[in-house]
């Protein structure tokens, strides 16, 4: 079939293997073993080009700490926590996940259906998925045309008091 006027804007599943590291492709092998496979991810312009978000979706089955060390990004981003059974997203929420916001790391504990919205400039993280009941369906939404984000320089990950368990992972953002 000729291509049409307005293919460019779709991105579809090919049904292919997932893959680490993909980043164009919406199904990928997400980065660790508490998160289920495939994940559902798209990755922005480098999938889409001209395209200015990042959408992903996990399921986070068991506790991780997958973001660990604060940052901040260029443009803003919001961060979706919803129960991971259908059709009830909300009253499915049984997890408890720990967010820290600001350079003066306030934590946050998230145990009900949420959606946290975090300005350009704000720091934030670690996240630590601390308990999980049941699946947790994760949506981070970053209002950028790729990843980005600058780290805490000398943030002491070994010596922060996660206030709990911890199953500690380093999720690496791609750099540009």
């Amino acid at each position: 079939m000729a291509e049409r006027i307005y293919d460019k804007y779709f991105l579809h599943d090919d049904r292919s293997e997932p893959k680490a590291n993909d980043y164009t492709s919406l199904n990928s092998l997400p980065p660790f073993p508490e998160i289920a496979s495939p994940q559902t991810y798209f990755r922005g312009a480098p999938a889409l080009p001209g395209a200015s978000a990042n959408i992903g979706w996990q399921v986070f089955t068991d506790p991780v700490c997958w973001e660990t060390i604060p940052h901040v990004h260029k443009y803003d981003e919001f961060l979706i926590f919803l129960g991971g059974e259908l059709p009830d997203l909300c009253g499915s929420f049984d997890a408890e996940v720990d967010l820290w916001m600001g350079k003066e790391l306030e934590k946050h504990t998230i145990d009900s259906t949420t959606v946290v919205y975090i300005p350009k400039g704000v720091w934030h993280c670690p996240l630590n998925f601390r308990v999980i009941n049941k699946p947790v369906l994760f949506h981070a939404l970053y209002l950028g045309p790729t990843l980005d984000a600058v780290r805490m320089e000398d943030f002491d990950e070994a010596g922060f008091d996660f206030e709990g368990p911890v199953n500690l992972r380093t999720f690496n953002i791609p750099k540009k």
